[in-house]
């Protein structure tokens, strides 16, 4: 590997990501994993020139852009993407020819197949947008996503959760989901957002125990992130295990207000806390209140296990 390798690089940006997830703007640890992925980018461009490095080159310019991407939309700045959609696009179809070069690739063309067929099947208003672009294969996308969570080396951890959210979002299936988050939290279970993801998924398959194991095990994590993911848990159990209504709702407001505070990182927690609040309320014959906060909680999420979830006596 030659000194100006992009690999070094793009693994520190790596631990960055992960370390600190979830990422917010103007923050060091943002700073710094910005910085490091328009190193990645600008190292790729010589492995590119080379026909015995081009493989390499391609991957590192792509996840580059991707991971950087990804941490605009993950904090609601869409716009910042546009400049590097083309060459996503691009890439993203080379690696089609690449992945048996490169097992990473196995997660971009595995997310490319999956998602191109399903998101236009929930969103059908995007289905002209998407009519002359590369078909997909959305069985063959969650075939090559399990084989980069076997085999991939830097992008394991992005396979796993992207599976997990697949299976929530378009699969229906928490029991799926759940497995992928537990294998999540073995492999990094200092991070509080991974934790918290596989809380939210046991809650709703209420199993109550589990979540109190998760939550034993994150008793030394502080922060509004930390204190958000154990105020949803007291109110969703004083709501379905104790049937304690006023501490579930004190707890539901909590959550809210802590939420607010973390931007788009928030917002599936809101929605999780409009959503325990209206079951308060349709309990009481409160319906008019209760179906105004099933309206905020459907303003930020389309999950439907959180937007479904019944009152205990409503099952």
């Amino acid at each position: 590997m030659t000194p100006h390798h992009p690999a070094p690089i793009f693994l520190e940006a790596l631990i960055v990501y992960w370390d600190n997830f979830p990422l917010a703007p103007g923050i060091q640890a943002s700073d710094e994993f910005i910085n490091l992925m328009d190193q990645v980018i600008e190292r790729s461009d010589l492995l590119r020139k080379d026909s015995l490095t081009y493989t390499e080159g391609v991957f590192f310019d792509l996840f580059g852009r991707a991971f950087k991407a990804m941490f605009w939309a993950d904090n609601g700045k869409a716009g910042k993407l546009i400049p590097d959609l083309g060459n996503m696009y691009r890439y993203t179809k080379k690696g089609f020819e690449l992945k048996d070069q490169f097992v990473e690739f196995y997660f971009s063309t595995g997310l490319y197949n999956y998602y191109i067929e399903a998101y236009p099947e929930a969103h059908p208003g995007y289905k002209p947008l998407v009519a002359f672009m590369h078909k997909g294969d959305r069985e063959l996308g969650l075939i090559q996503l399990n084989y980069a969570i076997a085999n991939a080396v830097f992008l394991k951890v992005e396979a796993l959760l992207f599976m997990s959210l697949i299976q929530l979002k378009y699969e229906n299936d928490l029991n799926s989901a759940a497995i992928y988050a537990e294998k999540i939290v073995r492999e990094y279970p200092e991070n509080i957002f991974y934790r918290g993801h596989l809380i939210t998924i046991l809650l709703h398959q209420h199993r109550y125990a589990q979540v109190r194991k998760q939550l034993q095990a994150s008793v030394h994590h502080k922060g509004p992130y930390a204190d958000m993911i154990r105020s949803l848990s007291n109110a969703f159990m004083a709501e379905k295990v104790t049937g304690e209504d006023g501490p579930a709702r004190a707890a539901y407001l909590q959550t809210l207000e802590l939420a607010e505070g973390l931007g788009p990182y928030g917002d599936t927690y809101r929605a999780m806390g409009f959503m325990g609040l209206s079951r308060l309320f349709e309990k009481q014959g409160r319906h008019d209140e209760s179906e105004a906060y099933a309206r905020k909680a459907s303003r930020l999420t389309t999950y439907a296990f959180i937007l479904e979830e019944q009152y205990p006596s409503a099952r």
